[in-house]
């Protein structure tokens, strides 16, 4: 079965793929959640919505257990529903918070920008996060990208992990051109994925962008799969071949270290060589 077509999206925030009635609903819970439970005029006036804009969006809310409506006092306030949803988001998101906490640390010792990345799909990543400090290099980069999981060393640091199948399945059309420096031949590719599998980082130099360098290792998970990757980027003519190696031996310790907290283990104060990649190790395909 052919794999269904993606939209063409290459900005999230662009006006183009923005909902209005989803924007209005979440105006809404956000004024509440600010205020506190609020009869409708006031819905109105603090987010200027028309009031029967406002009273259905209210309804379909109450509906859904997204907001409460208090009969005695007509008020509305926020309901058991977003309970739900914050609950399984700080589950979710507990990983990228114990992961930017060590990485913070890191980045004292880089001049990079550091970004987090989840998985989507088997053929593309997202942007979840990035730790870049003042007053250091710094690249545009937007929390919410799509990015194709052949793009940069981040794709590589997922891909390398990943069975078998589910390789053949991303490299059976071929590879896509980011750059005039991508790697474009699969076998090339595949060797490049068995280094990663090796060292346990993978490093790109402008093959997903001109002028731009990146070195990512992945993040186990307390289920011995990828949680996220973490890269640092930064301009090709800092990030050498040699500081791209120090990096990377950098960010696979701390990643290390990232997962035994996740996964609820006790981090040692300094690791010996046995110790260090002994989660990404383990998790290398046979």
């Amino acid at each position: 079965m052919a794999k269904p077509k993606q939209p063409a999206e290459t900005n999230p925030a662009d006006e183009s793929y923005r909902v209005p009635a989803v924007e209005r609903a979440f105006q809404i819970l956000r004024l509440i959640a600010s205020e506190g439970p609020l009869p409708l005029t006031e819905i109105v006036e603090g987010t200027g919505l028309n009031k029967s804009t406002a009273f259905y969006t209210l309804r379909t809310l109450v509906a859904l257990d997204m907001v409460l409506y208090n009969e005695q006092g007509r008020r509305y306030e926020l309901g058991p529903g977003l309970m739900e949803l914050g609950a399984a988001a700080s589950e979710e998101m507990n990983d990228i918070a114990i992961a930017k906490r060590y990485l913070a640390e890191l980045l004292e010792r880089m001049n990079v920008t550091i970004v987090l990345y989840r998985r989507v799909n088997p053929f593309e990543i997202m942007l979840v996060d990035k730790i870049e400090r003042v007053h250091r290099v710094r690249i545009t980069l937007q929390a919410g990208t799509h990015v194709p999981i052949q793009g940069g060393s981040f794709g590589r640091a997922f891909l390398a992990f990943d069975p078998p199948k589910v390789v053949d399945d991303v490299l059976k059309g071929g590879l896509q051109a980011f750059t005039p420096r991508s790697v474009t031949n699969v076998r090339e590719f595949r060797r490049d994925l068995a280094v990663v599998r090796d060292q346990g980082w993978a490093v790109d130099h402008e093959g997903y962008a001109l002028g731009v360098s990146t070195v990512a290792a992945p993040i186990f998970g307390a289920d011995g799969t990828i949680s996220v990757v973490a890269a640092a980027v930064g301009f090709t003519s800092v990030l050498t071949d040699e500081i791209a190696t120090e990096y990377g031996l950098l960010l696979r310790e701390t990643c290390d270290r990232i997962g035994r907290t996740i996964s609820g283990q006790a981090v040692a104060t300094a690791a010996t060589t046995g110790q260090v990649g002994s989660q990404w190790k383990s998790a290398r395909r046979t």
